[in-house]
């Protein structure tokens, strides 16, 4: 017996899965197995069962089916309960495998497995009770063979656990021969038709997918953010349109909290979005039975700088200054386009700016140098409607010191683009004002006081 479970300790430390079942379903024909020996043919069908496979299911079945026959020498057993779980879990039973589990922390509370799946059941069962946005099927069908036919075919997908509001995948088209880069697509986005203004309504910009394009050596499984923040951005964006009951387009542009780079090995910061880069031109745009059409932008990020003069320029403006090169796949060494214009020498560096306001909304506002670069006190500010092609990032909040000439407010080099949470590391005193209404405006008196002004629209 002992010389058995030796083999069989062998086989599973080399995934041999398969060698155990062979081995121990030939001998439970002649003879009844064990609890042990049952347990470990149950372990092995557990393990080898692959959902991408037909028999994924069948696997898994039987291995609860042998766990079941045991049941009884199997309630004071710790791994007997985990083995159940880990079972039923996979057969998208998470409320039976929740018991299972729970059951597994009362024998063993040490079990540090155990705990992950018991978070995973209930991230499972809470997303159960959502009922999410989804492409009709006849939808879904047409975007996935848009994808496929313009992108290339889907290796792999990240399937999404929570949908609150709507199913967000990101499907994962390997690099080609043809086309040496990573496409990475939003899936699910699309559903969702977005809160476009009036006067774009006849050109079916409701609906929308994004994709990123990374280089070949990006590691697109990895957890680390210096590799997943394309990924994190992708689900981010997804969603913004519904968070700020607004739209996303060609030419919007949406920052980092506080213009923070990305991950700790790039200055990127910031994105744009624009059609398709490098790809048939027809790309840009599926069409759905219905007569909807589903857009696909393409996220290029962004230096501070080039976030900078896009807002003061404009989106076109600033992709004329980018070579096809850049544009197409995510270099994070790359220098600024923008690197060519003065740089402003901020009165706090930003990697000393601490998390001081946590506001609900669109967080963009823009600042005088007064206040960035000579340090003045906050004098002057409102806040008014945003435009609606800036409704993603700007909060409508305009920050002065109040002793600024009319020709130094006309300079565009003269303020900036910043995060809420920016200003109030500059001026925390802003800080109670922030949920005033847009047409609401405030001045700060000889006393240090902010008092409300008459708010006067340009």
């Amino acid at each position: 017996m002992n010389d058995l479970l030796a083999r069989l300790d062998k086989w599973h430390q080399d995934d041999e899965y398969q060698e155990i079942i062979d081995c121990l379903e030939t001998l439970s024909d002649t003879q009844k197995l064990d609890y042990t020996l049952t347990c470990q043919l149950a372990r092995a069908y557990n393990n080898i069962a692959d959902l991408d496979k037909p028999e994924g299911k069948t696997q898994l079945e039987r291995a609860e089916e042998l766990l079941r026959s045991v049941a009884d020498e199997g309630q004071n057993d710790p791994l007997w309960h985990y083995r159940l779980g880990y079972s039923l879990f996979y057969q998208d039973r998470e409320q039976e495998a929740l018991s299972c589990f729970q059951k597994v922390l009362e024998l063993d509370p040490e079990d540090e497995d155990t705990k992950h799946f018991i978070e995973e059941c209930k991230k499972y069962i809470a997303a159960r009770e959502f009922n999410p946005e989804m492409y009709e099927q006849e939808d879904w069908n047409a975007v996935e063979a848009h994808l496929e036919r313009y992108f290339g075919p889907c290796d792999n997908v990240f399937h999404e656990i929570m949908s609150p509001d709507i199913h967000v995948d990101i499907y994962i088209m390997k690099p080609t021969p043809e086309r040496n880069y990573y496409v990475l697509s939003t899936f699910g986005m699309g559903a969702h038709r977005m809160n476009v203004p009036e006067e774009l309504a006849e050109k079916k910009l409701e609906r929308a997918e994004i994709i990123v394009a990374l280089p070949p050596d990006w590691k697109v499984t990895d957890s680390d953010e210096t590799w997943y923040w394309p990924i994190r951005w992708l689900k981010i964006l997804a969603r913004l349109p519904i968070n700020e009951d607004g739209w996303l387009g060609w030419g919007h542009t949406i920052s980092n909290p506080d213009d923070a780079p990305f991950a700790d090995n790039t200055k990127l910061c910031g994105l744009v979005l624009t059609q398709p880069q490098g790809f048939d031109d027809e790309a840009v745009c599926c069409n759905l039975p219905g007569g909807d059409e589903v857009n696909f932008y393409q996220m290029i990020p962004l230096t501070f700088e080039e976030m900078q003069f896009k807002i003061y320029h404009s989106a076109q403006e600033l992709l004329e200054r980018f070579t096809p090169e850049q544009l197409a796949v995510v270099d994070i060494h790359r220098e600024s386009v923008c690197g060519d214009l003065p740089q402003k020498q901020f009165a706090i560096p930003q990697t000393e700016l601490k998390e001081v306001y946590q506001g609900d909304g669109p967080q963009g506002c823009i600042a005088t140098d007064r206040i960035l670069v000579d340090h003045a006190p906050v004098g002057y500010c409102y806040r008014e409607e945003p435009d609606p092609e800036d409704a993603a990032w700007d909060s409508g909040w305009r920050f002065t010191a109040g002793d600024e000439s009319d020709a130094y407010m006309d300079d565009p080099d003269r303020s900036g683009v910043y995060a809420l949470n920016t200003i109030c590391n500059y001026d925390p005193d802003v800080i109670p004002l922030l949920d005033s209404e847009p047409g609401t405006a405030w001045s700060r008196g000889e006393d240090g006081v902010f008092r409300p002004e008459l708010y006067e629209d340009d």
